[in-house]
């Protein structure tokens, strides 16, 4: 794929399309349908066929771009680090901070969830991301490098 190419569908698909996407919590039936639009923006622009049966692996390997899932995750990293890094007396920074801490049990007792099926809290995929607990990705993101 040439860089023109490849410069296009980021510019004009991919950024649409992720728009925002730090602050989301998906479900994996959403994430499939975020994949999907994508791979037809690349196959379309390289003029794939869907006949031809390539598969979507092909497709990212020979465009050299990340799924949507990793730039999704990327993009949630990133704004956590930001947030964790702003002057305490932020809002954003005060309310990231609560948040964690009611990750690790100190909620204040007036909390009460919404009725229904809850979708996974903001914290909690980041937590499934990283792979760290709240606390210790808090922890980790007040250094930028780490």
């Amino acid at each position: 794929m040439s860089v023109h190419k490849a410069a296009a569908v980021q510019c004009l698909c991919v950024s649409v399309l992720l728009h925002g996407a730090e602050t989301w919590t998906l479900l994996k039936s959403e994430e499939q349908k975020l994949e999907a639009l994508n791979m037809s923006c690349h196959l379309r622009i390289l003029g794939i066929r869907w006949y031809d049966f390539v598969t979507n692996a092909t497709i990212i390997n020979r465009t050299g771009q990340k799924s949507v899932r990793d730039k999704i995750t990327r993009r949630r990293h990133a704004m956590f680090g930001h947030v964790r890094r702003l002057p305490e007396v932020t809002p954003a920074h005060m309310a990231l901070h609560l948040a964690v801490k009611a990750r690790t049990g100190h909620r204040p007792p007036q909390w009460r969830r919404p009725r229904g099926r809850p979708r996974h809290p903001w914290m909690q995929q980041l937590e499934v991301d990283t792979g760290f607990a709240a606390d210790v990705a808090w922890d980790t993101a007040s250094d930028r490098v780490e």
